[in-house]
């Protein structure tokens, strides 16, 4: 007598809906992750921004003035301080546990020949560890990081850059009161970090907490190597034509090109070649067409491309007794 066995299994159809579904789960899961991703970078960011603001305010309270802007005029030819070109970064350093790279640097601009007067380029061209890497100052948006290298040659490397830059005002950098160009008016620019000039908290008559401290940037790679191709935008270390600040004249994220003397035109980070009517503006990766940004006071925030222009030209100087709102 045959004995008849019953064989189980998932006919084509069925395993045809299995397989849909689980297509239709993971098309509803990817989309989740990636945001769950998204916000804990844009978190990182934001904790970065944060510690480089206290770093600036526990600066002032033992110095009782911020960080100088940077050591040199923007085009410093024949000056000087042509050669003195460290920024803000080398002196936030301690305060971000950075103290050993600190002594480093510190150690070398003490040589008399990084003096005024002396071999100029011993200043950054010889920086002992300035290829050193800093996360706190990377944005872990932009792919860009880490940037440590240009396309001038081996021998003239510019140092770490990194996404945060200094408030620098409302206006080109380097304007008169007239709108004319003049190199050395950099010394008056209205926000936090002029060159060659250290403010006082009592300086920001518009209030700590309406005026902006620290925003981001779009890093731009350089050139090949031996090219001459370099964009100076986030260069912390030779801080010439003022690469470590920003400015509010136009909104985050903007379409109009940044204007400076060394810089690479891309679709994500514009800019315009020249010496002339200098800026840069802050973009960033993040979601939501905008930026995250610091006040005065260390607050943080997330400043959207669509700011009320005139509110935001406000937040960026320190002495224009602008009424600052904000629509959430």
């Amino acid at each position: 007598m045959k004995r008849s066995i019953n064989k189980c299994g998932f006919t084509l159809v069925e395993l045809l809906v299995v397989i849909a579904i689980i297509g239709v789960l993971v098309g509803l899961l990817l989309p989740a992750v990636q945001a769950a991703r998204e916000a804990a970078r844009r978190m990182q960011c934001t904790n970065n921004i944060k510690q480089i603001t206290l770093a600036v305010i526990s600066y002032e309270a033992v110095h009782q003035v911020y960080c100088c802007g940077s050591y040199g005029y923007i085009d410093n030819e024949g000056k000087p301080e042509a050669w003195m070109r460290r920024s803000w970064y080398y002196h936030i350093l301690p305060y971000i546990e950075q103290k050993a790279l600190y002594d480093v640097y510190d150690e070398h601009y003490q040589h008399p020949e990084a003096s005024p007067g002396g071999r100029g380029a011993f200043d950054y061209t010889n920086l002992p560890a300035k290829t050193t890497i800093v996360s706190t100052l990377m944005c872990p948006d932009d792919q860009n990081n880490p940037k440590v290298h240009n396309g001038s040659s081996a021998q003239n490397q510019q140092g770490f850059h990194g996404n945060y830059v200094g408030n620098g005002g409302n206006n080109y950098f380097n304007v008169d009161a007239n709108g004319t160009w003049n190199d050395t008016y950099c010394m008056d620019l209205n926000g936090i970090f002029p060159p060659l000039r250290a403010i006082k908290p009592a300086h920001v008559t518009d209030g700590t907490s309406n005026t902006l401290m620290f925003s981001e940037i779009r890093l731009v790679p350089d050139g090949a190597m031996g090219s001459g191709g370099e964009d100076i935008r986030g260069r912390l270390i030779n801080c010439r034509h003022t690469g470590a600040l920003f400015s509010t004249l136009y909104a985050p994220n903007t379409t109009e090109p940044d204007r400076h003397h060394y810089c690479i035109s891309t679709v994500y980070a514009p800019c315009t070649n020249t010496n002339q009517k200098n800026l840069v503006s802050a973009r960033s990766y993040h979601g939501g067409d905008g930026v995250a940004a610091s006040m005065c006071d260390g607050s943080v925030t997330f400043i959207s491309g669509t700011v009320d222009l005139e509110a935001y030209h406000a937040m960026g100087s320190r002495n224009g007794m602008e009424s600052i709102v904000i629509d959430e």
